[in-house]
């Protein structure tokens, strides 16, 4: 008893001279039996009983108990009973007066969650909420909470088989449920709304508006990145989301909580989580000893060095974080650099006045995944190479085969480029590859395109001048030249949904549909030239003349194969 009472006559001396103008890391002792090491549980921090209340979470198993770490006495308390929540983890959590509330989650056995429970930390009890409205579904890896204040619980997208769009909020002085966001009409391929993903984390930044950054978005029914480094503020009342300007490292599994503020200031705090795995070639890890603040208002995040009465925190993921009133609590997770699970608590002690003058860093300067590679390789195959070779075929030939020699090297270089993009593509999802558009259309455009060479290669021969062009060969031109025009046309239409798909930011987007417009108006220009009203017509504008227009596609071909004939003929 007397060591925990001098260890938290240590903590209160420490929180009252600690410097000013920074964000600063310290251990808090703890003494006693304590929880066992776990991720992704719920936490919350009440202020007026001066406690820490942390429930279930996955620690090898997935657990359903209960402990309360009270600060005066430094030490931890099981007050698990017969009656709360199943046992789950990667929940939404939020504390509102005395009360933490629980809802979403999984549970053993994949059972997904989206019942809502209460803990009475002034009796240790939990009770289950009744609700009215219309819940979100089932799920888990979604994101929310409460603004302290505030009755409203937010729960923002999440996963449960299929990844959701989806925000709702529960009002906790009604228990009710209002859908707040995309009632079933969302897709992965708009600019103006965060896509489905689970893991990402999120934190309220008052009554109104909600933060969430990074997750996951691939597999699940679409595709995406993962980690994922863009970030979201929803605003309630407008129901309306807007992208902020990317800063910290992609991310899954990270921490984010508001910081106590000064004169109305709001800052929100980014911590931790997941930089790397198999979708990830090249990345800046975040140090330990950074953290990333955004400014909420103007909408702009900045990298901040943290400092530390001691060491700092093992660098970590799926930790929980709970705002004080003098800064955040943080419990557990699980190192990233050893994969060990944590049970300890630390203190970032700061608030959004210190946040701004604490010393800053660089934003990430370097991230390249297989996505990016992906949509590269297929931008510059079927964008460019499979695209201006098919051009080059049916409108660049002369009497000569040179026009041949260059579609046969387009042709083959992007069809060389366009496979490695497309094993890379299916690299970078992590399952489900071919259960959403973007990905059922490039599977069906690779074997179309694949398809190409061998038809060319099974081509029948070509009668002699003046016979009739038999009735296979007439088949095997219009299944090659068509089957080629299809995979080009589905082609470019699947780039424009990727580039919308791995968030490419608005000039990347931009200048794609500029390219695309120029090659269909180009195409378009070149097949009117083929109607000999125009031709004439342009003919009588231009530097040309009728007998150099080139003729179709299908005599350019059979022009070559006589060649061919001929030459092998005099072998």
């Amino acid at each position: 008893t007397m060591w925990r009472a001098l260890a938290a006559y240590t903590w209160c001396i420490y929180l009252a001279v600690r410097p000013v103008g920074s964000l600063e890391w310290s251990s808090v002792p703890a003494s006693g039996t304590l929880p066992s090491a776990r991720r992704d549980m719920a936490v919350g921090y009440f202020q007026t009983q001066n406690k820490l209340v942390v429930f279930g979470g996955k620690g090898g198993p997935i657990t359903n108990d209960t402990w309360v770490f009270d600060f005066v006495a430094g030490s931890w308390t099981d007050v698990s009973g017969a009656t709360g929540p199943g046992a789950r983890f990667s929940m939404v959590y939020g504390v509102v007066g005395n009360h933490l509330y629980v809802t979403t989650g999984e549970g053993p056995g994949k059972i997904f969650y989206n019942d809502v429970w209460q803990f009475d930390v002034t009796s240790n009890t939990w009770f289950q909420v009744s609700t009215t409205g219309t819940p979100p579904s089932t799920r888990y890896g979604a994101a929310g909470g409460v603004y302290p204040g505030s009755t409203l619980l937010y729960v923002s997208l999440g996963f449960a088989g299929e990844r959701f769009f989806d925000t709702f909020v529960l009002d906790t002085s009604s228990n009710q449920w209002s859908t707040r966001f995309c009632e079933g009409n969302c897709h992965p391929y708009a600019p103006t709304y965060p896509h489905a993903r689970c893991l990402h984390s999120g934190s309220v930044v008052d009554a109104d508006r909600l933060v969430i950054y990074g997750g996951c978005l691939s597999g699940g029914e679409t595709g995406g990145p993962c980690p994922s480094g863009d970030s979201w503020i929803f605003r309630n009342s407008e129901q309306e989301w807007t992208r902020l300007p990317d800063c910290a490292s992609p991310r899954t599994y990270s921490s984010m909580a508001l910081l106590p503020e000064v004169n109305g200031q709001k800052r929100i705090v980014l911590y931790g989580g997941i930089e790397k795995n198999r979708q990830v070639i090249q990345t800046t890890a975040s140090p330990a000893d950074t953290v990333v603040v955004l400014d909420p208002d103007s909408m702009t995040w900045t990298t901040r060095i943290t400092t530390a009465s001691g060491s700092f925190p093992a660098k970590r993921a799926s930790a929980a974080m709970a705002l004080s009133s003098s800064g955040l609590y943080l419990f557990g997770g699980i190192d990233t650099e050893t994969n060990a699970l944590q049970n300890d608590i630390w203190f970032l002690a700061g608030n959004s006045t210190s946040a701004d003058q604490a010393a800053a860093g660089e934003c990430v300067p370097i991230f390249t995944n297989f996505l990016l590679v992906h949509g590269l390789l297929m931008f510059f195959g079927w964008g460019v190479c499979l695209v201006w070779g098919t051009f080059i075929a049916r409108y660049f030939s002369s009497s000569g085969t040179t026009w041949f020699l260059l579609h046969r090297i387009f042709q083959v270089s992007g069809l060389v480029l366009s496979f490695i993009g497309f094993v890379l593509g299916i690299v970078s999802v992590q399952f489900d590859h071919f259960k959403f558009a973007h990905g059922a259309i490039g599977i069906i455009v690779m074997l179309l395109g694949i398809s190409q060479p061998f038809n060319a290669l099974a081509r029948p021969h070509r009668p002699s001048e003046g016979e009739k062009t038999p009735l296979k060969r007439r088949i095997w031109e219009l299944f090659h030249h068509n089957i080629g025009r299809v995979a080009v046309a589905l082609a470019l239409i699947n780039i424009s949904l990727g580039v919308f798909l791995a968030l490419a930011h608005t000039a990347v987007w931009a200048l794609w549909f500029v390219y695309l417009i120029v090659v269909i108006l180009v195409f378009v220009f070149f097949e009117l030239l083929k109607i000999p009203v125009v031709h004439e017509k342009m003919a009588a504008i231009l530097p040309m003349k009728t007998k150099e227009y080139p003729v179709s596609n299908e005599q350019k071909m059979e022009n070559v194969a006589k060649t061919d004939d001929s030459q092998q003929g005099e072998k």
